[in-house]
Protein backbone atom coordinates (compact mmCIF):
# COMPACT_ATOMS: atom_id res chain seq x y z
CA UNK A 1 0.00 0.00 0.00
CA UNK A 2 0.87 3.60 -0.88
CA UNK A 3 -0.21 7.08 -0.03
CA UNK A 4 0.09 10.27 -1.20
CA UNK A 5 0.30 12.32 1.59
CA UNK A 6 4.17 12.70 1.43
CA UNK A 7 4.81 14.09 -2.19
CA UNK A 8 7.59 12.44 -4.28
CA UNK A 9 8.66 14.94 -5.67
CA UNK A 10 12.61 14.49 -5.61
CA UNK A 11 14.92 17.43 -4.71
CA UNK A 12 16.43 17.98 -8.24
CA UNK A 13 17.57 21.39 -9.80
CA UNK A 14 14.65 23.06 -11.25
CA UNK A 15 16.51 26.02 -12.98
CA UNK A 16 17.04 24.60 -16.30
CA UNK A 17 13.40 24.17 -16.51
CA UNK A 18 12.96 27.60 -15.38
CA UNK A 19 15.07 29.08 -17.71
CA UNK A 20 13.44 27.46 -20.82
CA UNK A 21 10.09 28.33 -19.96
CA UNK A 22 10.71 31.43 -17.84
CA UNK A 23 10.99 33.77 -21.07
CA UNK A 24 7.88 32.98 -22.29
CA UNK A 25 5.52 32.31 -19.82
CA UNK A 26 2.69 35.06 -19.85
CA UNK A 27 -0.60 35.99 -17.83
CA UNK A 28 -2.99 35.53 -20.96
CA UNK A 29 -2.99 32.24 -22.01
CA UNK A 30 -3.05 32.55 -25.73
CA UNK A 31 -1.20 35.57 -25.71
CA UNK A 32 2.13 34.92 -28.04
CA UNK A 33 5.38 36.65 -27.21
CA UNK A 34 6.87 39.90 -27.73
CA UNK A 35 10.13 37.83 -29.34
CA UNK A 36 8.51 36.50 -32.59
CA UNK A 37 11.63 35.88 -34.98
CA UNK A 38 9.30 34.48 -37.87
CA UNK A 39 6.21 33.32 -39.18
CA UNK A 40 5.29 30.37 -41.61
CA UNK A 41 1.98 29.85 -42.63
CA UNK A 42 0.14 29.19 -39.15
CA UNK A 43 3.88 28.48 -37.48
CA UNK A 44 5.40 30.65 -34.92
CA UNK A 45 9.74 30.38 -34.47
CA UNK A 46 10.72 33.02 -31.43
CA UNK A 47 14.17 34.12 -30.68
CA UNK A 48 14.10 31.80 -27.69
CA UNK A 49 13.38 28.39 -29.91
CA UNK A 50 15.66 29.64 -32.28
CA UNK A 51 18.62 29.80 -30.01
CA UNK A 52 17.40 26.67 -27.85
CA UNK A 53 17.23 24.56 -31.26
CA UNK A 54 20.49 25.77 -32.13
CA UNK A 55 22.50 25.98 -28.72
CA UNK A 56 20.51 22.87 -27.05
CA UNK A 57 21.24 20.31 -29.56
CA UNK A 58 24.59 19.65 -31.73
CA UNK A 59 24.60 21.45 -34.64
CA UNK A 60 25.99 19.93 -38.47
CA UNK A 61 29.02 21.00 -39.85
CA UNK A 62 28.26 23.46 -42.26
CA UNK A 63 26.43 25.72 -39.14
CA UNK A 64 28.51 24.73 -36.33
CA UNK A 65 30.02 28.50 -35.72
CA UNK A 66 28.81 30.95 -34.57
CA UNK A 67 29.40 33.15 -38.12
CA UNK A 68 26.45 35.53 -39.40
CA UNK A 69 26.15 33.05 -42.45
CA UNK A 70 25.81 29.86 -40.19
CA UNK A 71 22.74 31.96 -38.56
CA UNK A 72 20.93 31.89 -41.73
CA UNK A 73 21.32 28.40 -42.31
CA UNK A 74 19.94 28.12 -38.79
CA UNK A 75 16.63 30.10 -39.46
CA UNK A 76 16.48 28.87 -43.21
CA UNK A 77 15.99 24.76 -41.53
CA UNK A 78 13.86 25.61 -38.80
CA UNK A 79 11.65 27.68 -41.48
CA UNK A 80 12.52 24.85 -43.70
CA UNK A 81 11.01 22.59 -40.94
CA UNK A 82 7.93 24.52 -40.64
CA UNK A 83 7.85 24.20 -44.49
CA UNK A 84 7.73 20.47 -44.47
CA UNK A 85 5.86 20.39 -41.74
CA UNK A 86 2.85 21.92 -43.10
CA UNK A 87 3.68 20.26 -46.60
CA UNK A 88 2.58 17.11 -44.99
CA UNK A 89 0.02 17.71 -43.64
CA UNK A 90 -1.85 19.39 -46.73
CA UNK A 91 -1.02 16.19 -48.23
CA UNK A 92 -3.41 14.07 -46.06
CA UNK A 93 -1.32 11.18 -45.49
CA UNK A 94 -1.29 9.68 -41.87
CA UNK A 95 2.26 10.11 -40.62
CA UNK A 96 1.47 9.84 -36.77
CA UNK A 97 0.72 6.67 -35.76
CA UNK A 98 -0.14 5.11 -32.28
CA UNK A 99 3.36 5.35 -30.53
CA UNK A 100 4.36 8.68 -31.90
CA UNK A 101 0.93 9.92 -30.98
CA UNK A 102 1.28 8.90 -27.41
CA UNK A 103 4.84 10.70 -27.42
CA UNK A 104 3.50 14.02 -28.40
CA UNK A 105 0.82 13.59 -25.80
CA UNK A 106 3.52 13.40 -23.28
CA UNK A 107 5.78 15.50 -24.50
CA UNK A 108 2.62 18.53 -24.06
CA UNK A 109 1.37 16.83 -20.70
CA UNK A 110 5.17 17.19 -19.53
CA UNK A 111 5.29 20.54 -20.35
CA UNK A 112 2.39 21.52 -18.74
CA UNK A 113 3.45 19.45 -15.36
CA UNK A 114 6.76 22.26 -15.89
CA UNK A 115 4.39 24.95 -16.11
CA UNK A 116 2.32 24.11 -13.61
CA UNK A 117 5.94 24.14 -11.25
CA UNK A 118 6.54 27.33 -12.28
CA UNK A 119 2.62 28.77 -11.72
CA UNK A 120 2.13 27.48 -8.19
CA UNK A 121 5.84 27.12 -6.92
CA UNK A 122 8.54 29.07 -8.42
CA UNK A 123 6.34 32.41 -9.29
CA UNK A 124 5.16 32.54 -5.61
CA UNK A 125 8.75 32.17 -4.07
CA UNK A 126 9.73 35.40 -2.22
CA UNK A 127 13.12 36.54 -1.49
CA UNK A 128 14.10 39.25 1.22
CA UNK A 129 16.76 41.53 0.80
CA UNK A 130 18.57 39.66 3.55
CA UNK A 131 18.59 36.32 1.95
CA UNK A 132 20.07 38.02 -0.75
CA UNK A 133 22.88 39.44 1.27
CA UNK A 134 24.09 36.87 2.99
CA UNK A 135 23.75 33.88 0.28
CA UNK A 136 25.91 36.51 -2.12
CA UNK A 137 28.65 35.59 0.19
CA UNK A 138 27.49 32.18 0.37
CA UNK A 139 27.34 31.84 -3.60
CA UNK A 140 31.22 32.02 -3.38
CA UNK A 141 32.14 29.58 -0.39
CA UNK A 142 33.52 26.34 -1.09
CA UNK A 143 33.54 23.46 1.96
CA UNK A 144 35.86 20.93 2.46
CA UNK A 145 34.41 18.62 4.54
CA UNK A 146 35.08 14.97 5.72
CA UNK A 147 31.45 12.91 6.09
CA UNK A 148 30.14 9.59 6.03
CA UNK A 149 26.23 8.47 6.72
CA UNK A 150 25.80 5.21 8.65
CA UNK A 151 22.65 3.15 10.28
CA UNK A 152 20.62 4.32 13.33
CA UNK A 153 19.63 2.30 16.55
CA UNK A 154 22.79 0.58 18.63
CA UNK A 155 25.49 2.22 15.56
CA UNK A 156 24.08 5.82 16.20
CA UNK A 157 24.47 5.16 20.21
CA UNK A 158 28.31 4.38 19.92
CA UNK A 159 29.03 7.03 17.51
CA UNK A 160 27.33 9.71 20.04
CA UNK A 161 29.11 7.83 22.94
CA UNK A 162 32.57 7.98 21.29
CA UNK A 163 31.50 11.63 20.42
CA UNK A 164 30.94 12.51 23.89
CA UNK A 165 34.21 11.13 24.88
CA UNK A 166 35.64 13.54 22.48
CA UNK A 167 36.86 10.89 20.38
CA UNK A 168 37.67 12.40 16.51
CA UNK A 169 35.74 11.56 13.69
CA UNK A 170 38.60 10.63 12.17
CA UNK A 171 39.44 7.94 14.30
CA UNK A 172 35.70 6.79 14.79
CA UNK A 173 35.95 6.17 11.11
CA UNK A 174 38.80 4.26 10.85
CA UNK A 175 38.12 2.39 14.10
CA UNK A 176 34.54 1.05 12.91
CA UNK A 177 35.52 1.09 8.78
CA UNK A 178 39.47 0.73 8.99
CA UNK A 179 39.64 3.21 6.01
CA UNK A 180 40.39 7.26 5.86
CA UNK A 181 37.27 9.15 6.47
CA UNK A 182 35.67 10.28 2.85
CA UNK A 183 36.08 14.04 2.25
CA UNK A 184 34.68 16.13 -0.84
CA UNK A 185 33.72 19.79 -1.31
CA UNK A 186 30.24 21.16 -1.08
CA UNK A 187 29.24 24.30 -2.34
CA UNK A 188 25.98 26.30 -2.44
CA UNK A 189 25.06 26.38 -5.66
CA UNK A 190 24.79 22.70 -5.77
CA UNK A 191 21.65 20.74 -5.40
CA UNK A 192 22.48 19.29 -1.88
CA UNK A 193 20.20 17.94 0.74
CA UNK A 194 18.35 20.98 2.58
CA UNK A 195 19.24 19.38 5.61
CA UNK A 196 23.10 19.69 4.24
CA UNK A 197 22.37 23.59 2.97
CA UNK A 198 20.63 24.31 6.92
CA UNK A 199 23.77 23.38 8.56
CA UNK A 200 26.59 24.85 6.24
CA UNK A 201 25.48 27.60 4.53
CA UNK A 202 22.42 29.25 6.69
CA UNK A 203 24.45 29.09 10.31
CA UNK A 204 28.14 29.69 11.79
CA UNK A 205 30.28 26.93 11.21
CA UNK A 206 33.88 26.69 12.63
CA UNK A 207 36.75 25.28 11.32
CA UNK A 208 37.40 21.85 12.92
CA UNK A 209 33.42 21.73 13.67
CA UNK A 210 31.66 18.80 13.49
CA UNK A 211 28.21 18.64 13.02
CA UNK A 212 25.41 15.79 13.44
CA UNK A 213 24.67 13.68 13.25
CA UNK A 214 21.62 14.46 11.13
CA UNK A 215 18.80 11.71 10.04
CA UNK A 216 18.01 11.86 6.62
CA UNK A 217 14.82 10.59 4.49
CA UNK A 218 15.95 7.17 4.64
CA UNK A 219 16.44 6.78 8.05
CA UNK A 220 19.77 6.56 7.78
CA UNK A 221 22.26 9.02 9.33
CA UNK A 222 25.01 11.87 8.54
CA UNK A 223 27.81 13.33 10.33
CA UNK A 224 30.37 15.64 9.14
CA UNK A 225 33.43 17.76 10.23
CA UNK A 226 34.32 21.05 8.52
CA UNK A 227 38.13 20.58 7.33
CA UNK A 228 37.76 24.17 6.56
CA UNK A 229 37.13 26.72 3.59
CA UNK A 230 37.22 28.90 0.56
CA UNK A 231 35.51 32.36 -0.63
CA UNK A 232 35.63 33.34 -4.60
CA UNK A 233 34.64 36.87 -4.51
CA UNK A 234 33.04 38.50 -7.22
CA UNK A 235 35.37 41.44 -8.10
CA UNK A 236 33.54 43.13 -11.36
CA UNK A 237 30.90 44.47 -12.20
CA UNK A 238 29.66 41.75 -14.91
CA UNK A 239 30.79 38.86 -11.95
CA UNK A 240 28.74 41.01 -8.89
CA UNK A 241 25.47 41.08 -11.59
CA UNK A 242 25.96 37.50 -12.44
CA UNK A 243 26.01 36.00 -8.62
CA UNK A 244 23.38 38.23 -7.98
CA UNK A 245 21.01 36.84 -10.28
CA UNK A 246 22.13 33.44 -9.72
CA UNK A 247 21.50 33.77 -5.88
CA UNK A 248 18.06 34.98 -6.71
CA UNK A 249 17.58 32.28 -9.28
CA UNK A 250 18.78 29.23 -6.85
CA UNK A 251 16.83 30.68 -4.14
CA UNK A 252 13.42 31.00 -5.84
CA UNK A 253 14.00 27.51 -6.86
CA UNK A 254 14.46 25.78 -3.85
CA UNK A 255 11.66 27.90 -2.04
CA UNK A 256 9.30 27.00 -5.32
CA UNK A 257 9.96 23.45 -4.91
CA UNK A 258 8.87 23.06 -1.01
CA UNK A 259 6.14 25.55 -2.36
CA UNK A 260 5.31 23.05 -4.77
CA UNK A 261 5.44 20.31 -2.41
CA UNK A 262 2.54 21.62 -0.09
CA UNK A 263 0.79 22.05 -3.78
CA UNK A 264 1.18 18.27 -4.63
CA UNK A 265 0.33 16.81 -0.86
CA UNK A 266 -3.00 18.89 -1.62
CA UNK A 267 -3.92 17.49 -4.54
CA UNK A 268 -2.83 14.04 -3.47
CA UNK A 269 -4.99 14.32 -0.51
CA UNK A 270 -6.87 11.22 -0.07
CA UNK A 271 -5.56 9.49 -2.83
CA UNK A 272 -4.34 5.70 -2.15
CA UNK A 273 -3.09 2.64 -4.55
CA UNK A 274 -3.30 -0.74 -3.26
CA UNK A 275 -0.51 -3.12 -5.18
CA UNK A 276 -1.49 -6.65 -6.08
CA UNK A 277 2.14 -8.57 -5.24
CA UNK A 278 1.19 -11.58 -6.62
CA UNK A 279 1.23 -9.82 -9.41
CA UNK A 280 3.52 -7.08 -9.08
CA UNK A 281 6.70 -9.17 -8.46
CA UNK A 282 6.38 -11.84 -11.35
CA UNK A 283 5.57 -8.96 -13.80
CA UNK A 284 8.53 -6.84 -12.32
CA UNK A 285 10.90 -9.54 -12.75
CA UNK A 286 9.66 -10.08 -16.48
CA UNK A 287 10.22 -6.72 -17.29
CA UNK A 288 13.81 -6.60 -15.22
CA UNK A 289 15.29 -9.26 -17.94
CA UNK A 290 14.49 -6.29 -20.90
CA UNK A 291 15.31 -3.46 -18.67
CA UNK A 292 18.90 -4.88 -17.52
CA UNK A 293 19.98 -5.30 -21.34
CA UNK A 294 23.67 -5.27 -22.00
CA UNK A 295 25.01 -1.70 -23.03
CA UNK A 296 25.92 -2.95 -26.17
CA UNK A 297 22.23 -3.61 -27.46
CA UNK A 298 21.00 -0.24 -25.49
CA UNK A 299 23.22 2.00 -27.48
CA UNK A 300 22.13 0.08 -30.51
CA UNK A 301 18.69 0.36 -29.76
CA UNK A 302 19.23 4.13 -29.17
CA UNK A 303 21.28 5.19 -32.61
CA UNK A 304 17.73 3.29 -34.29
CA UNK A 305 15.39 5.85 -32.25
CA UNK A 306 13.46 7.79 -34.44
CA UNK A 307 14.95 11.46 -33.17
CA UNK A 308 18.79 9.74 -32.47
CA UNK A 309 17.92 10.97 -28.82
CA UNK A 310 16.82 7.91 -27.31
CA UNK A 311 13.41 9.17 -26.48
CA UNK A 312 11.00 6.28 -27.58
CA UNK A 313 13.38 3.41 -26.01
CA UNK A 314 11.92 3.72 -22.39
CA UNK A 315 8.62 2.22 -23.46
CA UNK A 316 10.45 -0.91 -24.81
CA UNK A 317 12.56 -0.80 -21.51
CA UNK A 318 9.47 -1.55 -19.62
CA UNK A 319 7.39 -3.75 -21.53
CA UNK A 320 7.05 -7.33 -20.26
CA UNK A 321 8.39 -9.87 -22.50
CA UNK A 322 4.68 -11.51 -23.57
CA UNK A 323 1.31 -10.55 -22.87
CA UNK A 324 0.61 -13.51 -20.16
CA UNK A 325 -0.16 -10.48 -18.34
CA UNK A 326 -2.50 -8.14 -19.69
CA UNK A 327 -5.96 -9.08 -18.12
CA UNK A 328 -4.38 -9.05 -14.42
CA UNK A 329 -4.89 -6.57 -11.63
CA UNK A 330 -1.81 -4.19 -11.03
CA UNK A 331 -3.43 -2.18 -8.19
CA UNK A 332 -6.18 -0.72 -7.46
CA UNK A 333 -6.02 3.27 -7.12
CA UNK A 334 -8.90 5.06 -5.15
CA UNK A 335 -11.52 2.20 -5.68
CA UNK A 336 -11.30 1.83 -9.22
CA UNK A 337 -8.92 -1.34 -10.53
CA UNK A 338 -5.78 -1.34 -12.88
CA UNK A 339 -5.34 -4.13 -15.40
CA UNK A 340 -1.75 -4.16 -16.66
CA UNK A 341 -3.11 -3.59 -20.09
CA UNK A 342 -4.79 -0.39 -18.82
CA UNK A 343 -1.44 0.25 -17.35
CA UNK A 344 0.52 -0.43 -20.50
CA UNK A 345 -1.56 2.10 -22.65
CA UNK A 346 -1.23 4.58 -20.27
CA UNK A 347 2.78 4.90 -19.91
CA UNK A 348 3.09 4.65 -23.76
CA UNK A 349 2.45 8.84 -23.20
CA UNK A 350 4.46 8.89 -19.54
CA UNK A 351 7.48 6.19 -19.53
CA UNK A 352 8.24 5.03 -15.95
CA UNK A 353 11.12 7.53 -14.04
CA UNK A 354 12.92 5.21 -11.46
CA UNK A 355 14.04 7.21 -8.56
CA UNK A 356 17.15 4.86 -8.14
CA UNK A 357 19.72 5.19 -11.79
CA UNK A 358 22.25 3.12 -10.67
CA UNK A 359 20.17 -0.45 -9.26
CA UNK A 360 20.83 -4.61 -9.20
CA UNK A 361 17.99 -6.88 -10.00
CA UNK A 362 17.40 -7.49 -6.43
CA UNK A 363 16.14 -3.84 -6.09
CA UNK A 364 14.23 -3.66 -9.05
CA UNK A 365 10.46 -4.53 -7.68
CA UNK A 366 10.47 -1.49 -5.25
CA UNK A 367 11.63 0.72 -7.37
CA UNK A 368 9.18 -0.38 -9.93
CA UNK A 369 6.68 0.20 -7.44
CA UNK A 370 8.05 3.41 -6.74
CA UNK A 371 8.17 4.70 -10.18
CA UNK A 372 4.41 3.49 -10.51
CA UNK A 373 3.90 5.78 -7.70
CA UNK A 374 5.52 8.85 -9.28
CA UNK A 375 3.40 7.92 -12.42
CA UNK A 376 0.18 8.09 -10.50
CA UNK A 377 1.17 11.64 -8.44
CA UNK A 378 2.04 12.75 -12.56
CA UNK A 379 -1.17 11.72 -13.72
CA UNK A 380 -3.15 13.85 -10.93
CA UNK A 381 -0.51 16.62 -11.45
CA UNK A 382 -1.54 16.29 -15.34
CA UNK A 383 -5.38 16.77 -14.44
CA UNK A 384 -4.68 19.51 -12.55
CA UNK A 385 -2.56 21.55 -14.80
CA UNK A 386 -5.56 20.71 -17.44
CA UNK A 387 -8.36 22.19 -15.11
CA UNK A 388 -6.17 25.08 -15.03
CA UNK A 389 -6.19 25.57 -18.73
CA UNK A 390 -2.65 24.69 -18.78
CA UNK A 391 -2.67 23.14 -22.39
CA UNK A 392 -3.82 26.27 -23.99
CA UNK A 393 -1.39 28.29 -22.94
CA UNK A 394 0.93 29.66 -25.72
CA UNK A 395 4.42 28.07 -23.97
CA UNK A 396 2.85 24.42 -24.20
CA UNK A 397 1.27 24.82 -27.29
CA UNK A 398 4.66 26.20 -28.88
CA UNK A 399 6.38 23.38 -26.98
CA UNK A 400 3.87 20.52 -28.74
CA UNK A 401 4.13 22.20 -32.01
CA UNK A 402 8.09 22.00 -32.29
CA UNK A 403 8.02 18.43 -31.40
CA UNK A 404 5.06 18.24 -33.80
CA UNK A 405 6.60 19.71 -36.65
CA UNK A 406 10.30 18.49 -36.04
CA UNK A 407 7.94 14.55 -36.14
CA UNK A 408 6.38 15.52 -39.28
CA UNK A 409 9.32 17.11 -41.45
CA UNK A 410 11.48 14.72 -40.18
CA UNK A 411 8.56 11.68 -41.96
CA UNK A 412 8.08 14.15 -44.82
CA UNK A 413 12.16 13.95 -45.80
CA UNK A 414 11.44 10.28 -45.80
CA UNK A 415 8.72 10.62 -48.28
CA UNK A 416 11.09 12.23 -50.48
CA UNK A 417 13.78 9.72 -50.55
CA UNK A 418 13.78 6.43 -48.15
CA UNK A 419 17.65 6.40 -48.79
CA UNK A 420 18.29 9.47 -47.21
CA UNK A 421 20.78 9.59 -44.01
CA UNK A 422 21.09 12.34 -41.42
CA UNK A 423 24.57 12.60 -42.99
CA UNK A 424 23.22 13.41 -46.90
CA UNK A 425 19.88 15.02 -45.84
CA UNK A 426 20.69 18.54 -46.15
CA UNK A 427 22.26 17.84 -49.59
CA UNK A 428 19.59 15.43 -50.86
CA UNK A 429 16.44 18.02 -49.76
CA UNK A 430 18.38 21.18 -50.41
CA UNK A 431 16.51 21.78 -53.59
CA UNK A 432 12.80 20.55 -52.39
CA UNK A 433 13.57 23.33 -49.40
CA UNK A 434 14.19 25.67 -52.05
CA UNK A 435 10.63 24.80 -53.82
CA UNK A 436 8.54 24.92 -50.87
CA UNK A 437 10.45 28.84 -50.29
CA UNK A 438 9.38 29.68 -53.81
CA UNK A 439 5.72 28.19 -53.37
CA UNK A 440 4.98 29.40 -49.70
CA UNK A 441 6.80 32.59 -50.12
CA UNK A 442 4.03 34.80 -49.30
CA UNK A 443 3.39 33.40 -46.33
CA UNK A 444 6.80 33.62 -44.33
CA UNK A 445 7.95 37.00 -42.50
CA UNK A 446 11.21 37.07 -40.80
CA UNK A 447 11.88 39.98 -38.22
CA UNK A 448 15.46 41.00 -39.13
CA UNK A 449 15.53 43.16 -36.86
CA UNK A 450 15.19 40.72 -34.03
CA UNK A 451 17.62 38.35 -36.19
CA UNK A 452 20.37 41.08 -36.43
CA UNK A 453 20.48 40.69 -32.32
CA UNK A 454 20.88 37.12 -31.94
CA UNK A 455 24.17 35.98 -30.80
CA UNK A 456 24.94 32.18 -30.95
CA UNK A 457 27.58 30.28 -29.70
CA UNK A 458 29.85 28.09 -31.26
CA UNK A 459 30.49 25.46 -27.91
CA UNK A 460 28.98 21.91 -29.15
CA UNK A 461 26.13 21.23 -26.26
CA UNK A 462 23.70 18.64 -25.92
CA UNK A 463 21.09 19.54 -23.17
CA UNK A 464 18.68 17.30 -20.97
CA UNK A 465 16.92 16.99 -17.68
CA UNK A 466 16.94 14.58 -15.26
CA UNK A 467 13.72 13.24 -13.16
CA UNK A 468 11.29 13.13 -16.20
CA UNK A 469 9.77 11.33 -18.65
CA UNK A 470 10.95 12.92 -21.97
CA UNK A 471 15.05 14.10 -20.93
CA UNK A 472 15.93 15.30 -23.89
CA UNK A 473 14.92 19.68 -24.02
CA UNK A 474 14.25 19.89 -27.56
CA UNK A 475 13.88 18.23 -30.96
CA UNK A 476 17.75 17.41 -33.10
CA UNK A 477 18.80 20.07 -35.18
CA UNK A 478 16.50 20.06 -38.06
CA UNK A 479 19.30 19.38 -41.10
CA UNK A 480 17.64 20.07 -44.07
CA UNK A 481 19.55 22.71 -46.46
CA UNK A 482 22.73 24.27 -46.19
CA UNK A 483 21.62 27.61 -48.29
CA UNK A 484 22.67 30.65 -46.00
CA UNK A 485 20.91 32.71 -48.52
CA UNK A 486 17.76 34.27 -46.89
CA UNK A 487 16.00 35.41 -50.25
CA UNK A 488 12.55 34.74 -49.30
CA UNK A 489 9.53 35.55 -47.30
CA UNK A 490 8.77 39.69 -46.64
CA UNK A 491 9.76 41.38 -43.56
CA UNK A 492 7.32 40.95 -39.91
CA UNK A 493 7.36 44.29 -38.01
Amino acid sequence: MSDFNSPSLPLKRFLLLILFILGCATDGLQKPPNDILAKVGDRIITSRDFLQRSEYTIRPEYCKGDLYQHKKIILNNLIAEKLLAIEIEKSGLETINASASAFLKGRKEQSMRQLLYFKEGYSKSIISENEKKHYFKMAGRTYDISHFSFPGGAFLDSINSALNANISLENIYRFNFDDNIPTRSVKWEEPNHPIIDQALFNQSVTKNQTIGPFQMDDGSYIIMKVNGWTDRMAMTDKAVQERNKSVVNTLRERKGIEIYKKFIADAMKGREVKFNRDVLIPYADAISERYFRTREEKESAISSAIFNSGEFLTLEDIRPMSDDFSNLTLFNLNGEEWKIKKFEKEIMSHPLVFRKKKMNSAEFSDQFRLAIVDFIQDKFLTSKAYGMSLDKSFEVAQSASIWKDSFLAYQSSLLFDQKITNENRHIKMKSIIDKLQEKYDKSIFINTDLFEKIKISKVDMFVTQSNVPYPVMVPNFPSYTDDSLLDYGSKLN
